[in-house]
């Protein structure tokens, strides 16, 4: 998305933006969304679609972006700016805590080298990916005379696209190949506010025209095209890559297959083992301790048979080998032909699933099974987490490693229970609601041994005023302020988000 075009797209949705509440930030792979209630401002990040665009938040598929969360969370956008038609942009933010306000900036830079995202203040500066560029502003387009435009038309078509892209802000090299002297007037009335419908040319790599004779579709407005065409692009790059996954599953299974095959024998060389084991029986007088191999005939043949014999082993020992090796093969082959039968029908079952979804899924046939989380996790109503552990070592870990200062920390008093963390994404400085404390503190009496009974007291404090009990046992801590509560042990209605 180059920057005239992130002129023009802000010319749409600029007004809409200014004053709007940040709840979170979420992120889907490359795709950011910056969630205003029931609005988003969606931020593709991926090299071959850089875009911003303006529309309904988003619930499904986004997880929560870590590392800006909490300092975007609570600011209102205060203003939206781009500078000399670059492909960047700037959101100013403010934010009030404890009655101070304090100003912040979200720069988004979509130049097609390495888009990426920004969050400044006074005191620090985060960058989601490790290459930001920055570029010195060039002349804009409405600073040319026509004079000056006519003679850059005069050129050769490389020269003119090499002008274009090198010497005037927001041009990409795509645009200026379109760029003739008639179309760089339109653009420029286009600018000044002419109304022109823009044109989707493809979706990847994303290129947008308003002059393209060959193209998708035609839109009403950028901020419609980008949201549509983000969207389609962000599907079909999941789709070949569920199908690169599906490809790659299938030919791990099929070598699985193919290694197992090589283990079929027939009934005549499973046989044999027996045979082997029944002839060093017959001959035993005549097999010497030590011997390495020895050549016996085959009464059922009459055929003579070169017999492998262990010298560390005594002829008794050898011919016990050959029938448990017989019988573990008799045992064997009926499960090995399971097994490729099973793997077989997975293959279908994979093929059949990938076929019914276009692609879109392909749960519960991933080798590789997910680790369990280390910790019960329940979701409140209001967003906040609340994280229990599972024995001592889960517990010296959630509240030693996992937690962080700010988190409040719950424990069951005078009784054995689990250490449980609430993680509220309250501003900071704010307590947590009250209703998340007593549901915090009713899982917490709930993970102990005082389930059964009612009106049981639980502490509470925050994990900066935690400290470990060197002479306890391991998850033992010792709370140096700490608030109780009353109530009865019990799990929330909603369910926990892993298995318990």
């Amino acid at each position: 998305m180059n920057g005239i075009y992130l002129y023009l797209l802000l010319k749409e949705i600029r007004d809409k933006l200014v004053g709007l509440y940040i709840d979170e930030v979420c992120s889907r792979h490359r795709l950011i969304q910056i969630v205003c209630g029931e609005k988003a401002l969606f931020i593709s990040l991926y090299p071959e679609a850089p875009a911003i665009y303006l529309a309904r938040k988003e619930k499904y598929n986004f997880e929560r972006l870590r590392l800006f969360n909490e300092d975007m969370r609570s600011s209102t956008i205060i203003g939206v700016e781009q500078r000399t038609l670059m492909p960047v942009l700037r959101i100013q933010l403010e934010k009030s805590t404890e009655g101070i306000k304090k100003n912040a900036e979200i720069i988004i830079s979509l130049y097609r080298e390495a888009p990426n995202l920004r969050f400044k203040s006074v005191n620090k500066q985060k960058d989601l990916y490790r290459r930001f560029i920055e570029k010195l502003p060039r002349q804009s387009i409405t600073e040319f005379t026509e004079e000056q435009l006519q003679a850059f038309c005069c050129q050769d078509h490389a020269t003119l696209d090499r002008i274009l892209t090198q010497k005037i802000e927001g041009v990409d090299k795509y645009l200026a190949s379109e760029l003739t002297y008639m179309n760089l007037e339109k653009l420029r009335k286009i600018m000044d506010g002419e109304k022109m419908k823009p044109r989707l040319v493809t979706t990847s790599p994303l290129k947008i025209s308003f002059f393209a004779s060959n193209y998708i579709k035609e839109y009403s407005s950028l901020n419609n095209l980008l949201q549509e065409s983000v969207k389609n692009f962000v599907e079909e790059k999941l789709r070949r890559q569920r199908a690169r996954q599906k490809k790659e599953i299938v030919a791990r299974l099929t070598k699985r297959i193919k290694r197992l095959k090589k283990k079929l024998l027939t009934q005549k060389e499973i046989e044999n083992n027996r045979i082997l084991g029944e002839l060093l029986l017959t001959n035993i007088a005549l097999i010497k301790k030590g011997t390495e191999q020895i050549q016996l005939v085959n009464p059922y043949t009459n055929a003579v048979v070169d017999v492998e014999l262990d010298p560390k082993k005594t002829p008794q020992a050898n011919a016990q080998y050959y029938f448990i090796k017989y019988k573990k093969l008799k045992r064997g082959q009926p499960k090995i032909k399971k097994k490729i039968e099973i793997l077989r029908k997975e293959i279908e079952q994979i093929n059949k699933d990938f076929s019914k979804t276009r692609g879109v899924a392909l749960a519960g046939h991933i080798a590789k099974k997910e680790k369990p989380s280390p910790f019960r996790i329940f979701s409140l109503i209001s967003g906040g987490k609340v994280y229990v552990g599972k024995n001592a070592r889960s517990n010296q870990e959630l509240t030693f490693r996992f937690a962080k200062p700010h988190d409040y920390f719950f424990h069951i008093r005078n009784y054995e229970g689990s250490h449980t963390i609430l993680r509220s994404y309250t501003p900071k400085g704010q307590r947590p609601k009250k209703q998340d404390i007593v549901t915090t503190a009713s899982i917490a009496a709930y993970f102990s041994k005082a389930r059964g009974q009612k009106n049981v007291p639980v502490s509470y404090t925050q994990r900066k005023y935690l400290k470990k009990d060197k002479k306890g046992r391991t998850g033992s801590v010792i709370m140096m302020r700490e608030e109780v509560i009353f109530v009865d042990p019990r799990l929330p209605e909603e369910k926990a988000d892993t298995k318990q």
